[in-house]
C-alpha cells in the first residue's frame, strides 16, 4: 500500500468499530477527536491559502501553528476563518507573508492531540481523504513496564512510511518539569523498544531509580506520526498519560514554556502559559501586573482538559507597547503558582538567512531585520570600525526592513568582529569569527 494513498486519521468512524487484537482487547482506547476529508493549497505571487476540512467530535478543539505563533481557528483579524457544512467544517488561513511552518491543530477532551503538517513549499493542489481512523491507548504492563499502542482502520501496514516515539515530562531532578525524549539506544535508566505490526506498540522499561525519584510528577507522552510527503507533510498523533505510581489530587506544575526570545516590531508573536497535573486549574496571565485584554490584533484564548491548562496571547504585529513583565497565575485549593518573564522587541538576527548566503572567501555576511531605518555598526578586537564591502535594505512590512552587509574577511584579523544591530525599539550584540 504506498503511502501516498494511506492517511489514517482519528474520527467519528472510530465509535463502533471493532478490533480484535491478542493481549490488549480490554484497553481503553481514546479517540483524537479529528478526521481528515480534504487538504487544498494555493499560491497566487505572495498569497497563500490553505484549507482542512475536518470532521469533529464534541469538545475537540482546532488552532492554527504559524511558525511560532498560535492563532485561533475563525479570527479574520489574523486570516482564519471556518465553514460549518452538513457533517464537517472547513478550516481555512490566508497568509500574506512567507511561513516556514504551517500545521492546524486539533485537541480532544480524551487528551489526544492531533496536528497535520502542511507542506508549505509544495505546488497547488487539493487531495481528499477516505475517512479513516485512528485511536490512542496506554497501559501499565507491571511496576516498571508501560506499553503505548495506536490502532488504525483500515489498519496499519508496516511497508509504509510510519513511526512511533516516546517521550517524558517529569520533576526528577528540580522543582522545575522536565522534558526527555526517549531515545531507542539501552542504557541504565531506561529500555525502549517498538514492534511495527497492524497496530503500532512501543514499551518503555524504566529502572527502580527513575521511577523513584519521578514517583510523584511523571507523565508518558506517546506520538504516531504518519509521514505523506505531499500537501501534507506529516499526520502526528499524541497521547499523554500519568504514569507516576503516587498521584496527589489536583497537583500541577508550570512548564518552561518561553516566549519566542527574538521579537521583532511587525512580527506576530505568541506568549503563552502551559501547566500540567492533575485537573489543572485555569490560568491567568497579567502584563506588568494588568490583565491583557482582547481587541483587534490581540487573540487571546485559554484551554482545559484532565491534564493540561494553557492560556495563549497571540500579537497581531509585535510593537513597543507590547514590551514588559508576563506573569502566569494558576490558582487552587492547595495552592497559588507563578511563572514570570520578560519580553523585549529588537532588531534580530538571520542565523538561517546567513548560511544560505551567498559569499566568497573573502566575505563574511551579517543579516539582520528590524524596524525601518535599523543600522549595524562592527568593529575588530583592535576597537577599529569596519567597513562593509556591500549593503542592502529590502522592505519587509510597512513596519520592518532586511539590512544584509558583508564584512571584509581581512577585517577579522584571525579575531572576532563585535557588532551591534540598533533600530527605534533597541539594540542587540553579535559576535562574528
Amino acid at each position: 500500500m504506498a503511502v501516498s494513498n494511506f492517511l489514517l486519521v482519528l474520527g467519528f468512524s472510530c465509535v463502533g468499530l471493532t478490533f480484535s487484537v491478542s493481549g490488549i482487547q480490554n484497553e481503553k482506547w481514546h479517540d483524537a477527536g479529528s478526521t481528515l476529508k480534504s487538504v487544498k493549497k494555493l499560491t497566487t505571487g505572495d498569497k497563500l491559502r490553505v484549507q482542512v476540512e475536518l470532521l469533529l467530535s464534541p469538545e475537540t478543539q482546532v488552532e492554527w501553528i504559524v511558525d511560532q505563533t498560535i492563532i485561533g481557528s475563525n479570527e479574520g483579524t489574523f486570516g482564519t476563518s471556518t465553514t460549518k457544512l452538513d457533517n464537517s467544517v472547513i478550516y481555512t488561513i490566508d497568509l500574506s507573508t512567507p511561513v516556514k511552518y504551517l500545521e492546524l491543530k486539533s485537541v480532544s477532551r480524551g487528551n489526544v492531540l492531533t496536528r497535520y503538517t502542511i507542506n508549505v513549499n509544495s505546488d497547488n493542489s487539493s487531495r481528499y481523504f477516505d475517512d479513516r481512523a485512528c485511536q490512542a491507548s496506554m497501559s501499565n504492563i507491571n511496576s516498571t513496564s508501560f506499553a503505548a499502542y495506536f490502532r488504525c482502520f483500515p489498519e496499519l501496514d508496516s511497508r509504509d512510511s510510519w513511526y512511533q516515539s516516546m517521550a517524558v515530562f517529569d520533576r526528577i531532578q528540580t522543582d522545575k518539569v522536565g522534558y526527555s525524549t526517549l531515545q531507542g539506544e539501552p542504557n541504565p535508566y531506561f529500555n525502549l523498544t517498538f514492534e511495527r505490526n497492524t497496530i503500532a506498540k512501543g514499551i518503555v522499561v524504566f529502572s527502580d531509580l527513575i521511577l523513584e525519584m519521578g514517583k510523584t510528577f511523571m507523565f508518558l507522552d506517546s506520538f504516531l506520526t504518519l509521514n505523506i510527503d505531499d500537501t501534507l507533510n506529516s499526520i502526528t498523533y499524541a497521547y499523554l498519560q500519568d504514569i507516576s505510581s503516587i498521584k496527589t489530587e489536583k497537583e500541577f506544575e508550570f512548564l518552561n514554556t518561553f516566549p519566542d526570545s527574538e521579537i521583532s516590531e511587525g512580527k506576530t508573536v505568541t506568549i503563552f502559559c502551559e501547566a500540567l497535573g492533575r485537573s489543572p486549574p485555569s490560568v491567568r496571565m497579567k502584563r506588568n501586573g494588568m490583565t491583557i485584554s482582547e481587541s483587534d490584533g490581540v487573540y487571546i484564548a485559554s484551554r482545559r482538559t484532565s491534564l493540561w491548562s494553557t492560556f495563549y496571547v497571540t500579537f497581531l504585529h509585535a510593537s513597543k507597547e507590547i514590551e514588559g513583565n508576563y506573569s502566569c497565575v494558576a490558582e487552587s485549593e492547595s495552592r497559588t503558582a507563578y511563572q514570570s518573564y520578560r519580553v523585549e522587541v529588537k532588531p534580530i538576527v538571520c542565523w538561517d538567512l546567513m548560511i544560505d548566503f551567498n559569499v566568497t572567501d573573502e566575505t563574511s555576511p551579517l543579516v539582520v531585520e528590524g524596524s525601518r531605518g535599523v543600522n549595524v555598526d562592527c568593529s575588530n578586537y583592535e576597537n577599529d570600525d569596519v567597513t562593509f564591502d556591500t549593503v542592502k535594505r529590502t522592505a519587509l512590512t510597512q513596519w520592518t526592513e532586511r539590512l544584509e552587509v558583508t564584512i571584509p574577511r581581512s577585517a577579522f584579523k584571525m579575531r572576532r568582529i563585535d557588532c551591534t544591530a540598533t533600530d527605534k525599539n533597541g539594540e542587540i550584540s553579535i559576535e562574528l569569527y
